[in-house]
């Protein structure tokens, strides 16, 4: 199965729909990544859905990336908040980095990160997906594809 016989869209869609008290209620990003990748495996049954997966095969992952638009790019540790791929192998499909709309963190540090995940690790694909949390909506606030 490939990332094109799915729609993302969709499953975020669904999501949104499925999981709107969680957004409402600006649960942790952590517990809504966990639902995200939960129903993701519904669609990616041959794949390993894993949130905060922190292993290249048996080592540490880490990448070259820079957190500031200003600053030095350096190696870290990393920890993406879903993927989908096969363990212990090089075939990794897809990366994604969740954010709430309540979190002020700025995105270019994720987005460098996903970057970093394409070009250093052969991620086919990488996504940023921002949820609109809190008591006024639950909704998609931003998508952005790597």
């Amino acid at each position: 199965m490939r990332i094109d016989d799915i729609d993302i869209q969709e499953v975020l869609n669904e999501f949104v729909a499925e999981q709107k008290q969680l957004l409402v209620n600006d649960a942790n990003e952590q517990a809504i990544s966990h639902q995200l990748a939960m129903k993701l495996a519904q669609r990616f049954n041959e794949w390993d859905i894993d949130c905060e997966y922190n292993r290249n095969g048996s080592k540490v992952k880490k990448l070259i990336y820079a957190v500031t638009p200003d600053g030095s790019a350096s190696e870290r540790s990393v920890v993406p908040d879903i993927i989908i791929h096969h363990r212990m192998t090089d075939d990794n499909l897809l990366a994604i980095e969740v954010k709430k709309s309540t979190n002020q963190e700025q995105s270019f540090k994720d987005l460098a990160k996903l970057a970093a995940f394409k070009e250093q690790l052969g991620y086919q694909h990488t996504l940023f997906v921002r949820f609109q949390t809190g008591a006024s909506a639950a909704t998609i606030q931003d998508i952005q594809w790597q």
